[in-house]
């Protein structure tokens, strides 16, 4: 894989680059975000863009990274003391934001989930399958064991959005910003609403147990239970 790094940090952009290279990809290093904009040795498939102090000058280059690399997987590293929150960041079109103290292998795993995940979304185009669960979003329909689930529009795409994380972790961050596409400032204690009400509609339409798992603090995870689970 073709990895930009965006980091003004020589010491933290070699580190980065060694852990890629280890990992089989390709990076290129590059001190900030508007040299992405000019001619590079490759067309990147992710960029990891990285923030001393993450300011609203930066959340616009996170935009126009958006706007010009529609396809590119989005990773922001910044410091637990931006002004920015990290919803912002994921609404603006990052993926993923972890903040500092970082692990680069964990940026790096990160990084390749989020790239096997859009591809995986990318063959199933808006719909997807989970046991005898089924969600399509462009069709504004949910299945469970061949019935309709009475879902809202943001109770069916926070399923989506969990299903699609499946068997891993969805976090806060990445639920609000995926189900809320409004202008709208939800919260945890909203989202825990929503999820609970997630749950009852799985349960009442039967067939192949769901359970919807809290992390607390970090998020929600989808487990389909198997038979060999339900006769233990």
């Amino acid at each position: 894989m073709r990895i930009a790094i965006v980091e003004a940090e020589p010491a933290a952009a070699d580190l980065l680059a060694f852990v890629a290279t280890r990992r089989g990809h390709q990076p290129v290093c590059v001190p900030a975000v508007n040299r992405l904009f000019e001619r590079l040795p490759f067309e990147p498939s992710a960029a990891i863009v990285s923030f001393q102090d993450l300011d609203a000058e930066g959340l616009d280059g996170v935009v126009r990274l958006r706007r010009e690399f529609p396809n590119l997987t989005i990773v922001v590293l910044a410091e637990r003391s931006s002004a920015i929150p990290p919803i912002a960041v994921l609404r603006a079109g990052a993926q993923d934001v972890i903040q500092s103290p970082y692990n680069p292998f964990e940026v790096m795993l990160r990084i390749e989930g989020w790239v096997a995940l859009r591809g995986q979304a990318e063959e199933r185009s808006s719909g997807l399958r989970l046991g005898d669960l089924e969600v399509d979003l462009e069709a504004h329909s949910a299945t469970k064991s061949g019935g309709q689930l009475p879902l809202t529009k943001l109770e069916r795409r926070l399923l989506f959005c969990l299903c699609q994380h499946h068997p891993n972790v969805a976090s806060i961050e990445r639920l609000l910003a995926f189900g809320w596409d409004s202008l709208d400032e939800p919260d945890a204690g909203l989202l825990k609403t929503h999820v609970s009400h997630i749950r009852k509609k799985l349960r009442d339409a039967g067939g192949t147990p769901f359970d919807i798992i809290s992390h607390q603090t970090v998020g929600y995870s989808v487990r389909v239970r198997q038979t060999e689970d339900l006769a233990s």
